[in-house]
This record gives C-alpha cells, sequence and structure tokens, in this order.
C-alpha cells in the first residue's frame, strides 16, 4: 500500500511541477517521466490512469516536434490528468457525493 501512495504522491509532484513551469516548457525529460508513471500505474492495475497518461505523453511528443499544432492537445491532456489526480486525494465517499 506504502508503494501506491509513494506513486501517488510522485504522479501528484509531476502535475504540480508542470503547472508551475508551465505546460509549454513540456521536454524530453517529462516523457521519460511520464513513461515511468505509465508503467508504475500499469503495475498497480490502474489502467484507465494509464491510459490517460499514455495520451499525455502521447500528445507531449507531437508538440515536441510542432509546438504551435500539438498545445492545445497537450494542454486538454493535462487538464484530463489534473481532474483525474484531484479526484484521487478525494475520500471515496466525497468523490461519490460530488
Amino acid at each position: 500500500m506504502e508503494e501506491i501512495f509513494a506513486f501517488r504522491e510522485k504522479l501528484e509532484d509531476w502535475v504540480e511541477r508542470m503547472l508551475l513551469k508551465g505546460i509549454r516548457k513540456f521536454e524530453s525529460a517529462d516523457l521519460a517521466t511520464l513513461a515511468r508513471l505509465e508503467a508504475s500505474a500499469r503495475e498497480y492495475g490502474m489502467d484507465f490512469l494509464a491510459e490517460l497518461i499514455a495520451r499525455l505523453a502521447e500528445a507531449g511528443g507531437h508538440y515536441m516536434r510542432d509546438a504551435k499544432a500539438g498545445v492545445e492537445l497537450l494542454t486538454e491532456r493535462y487538464l484530463y490528468m489534473v481532474q483525474y489526480v484531484n479526484m484521487m486525494k478525494k475520500p471515496l465517499s466525497q468523490a461519490v457525493a460530488d
């Protein structure tokens, strides 16, 4: 269980770091981080989260190749991830009530 909490903390840290530095500063190190996070999510059976991470990484790669064409998709997928991470922070009873 501690491993899952550590994973969640790493995920939250990355999301917050991207918020602070700005999505337009997405770089190859972020792709590597996302690959590790995706692998961990799959290992813990969090397939939906792993898919969100994979799609975000895909959009990040597209953005790195063509910033103008990819920023909207990258932002959209990042915001999906933020919503999911925020939902993970809530107790289950509160998440269902919202």
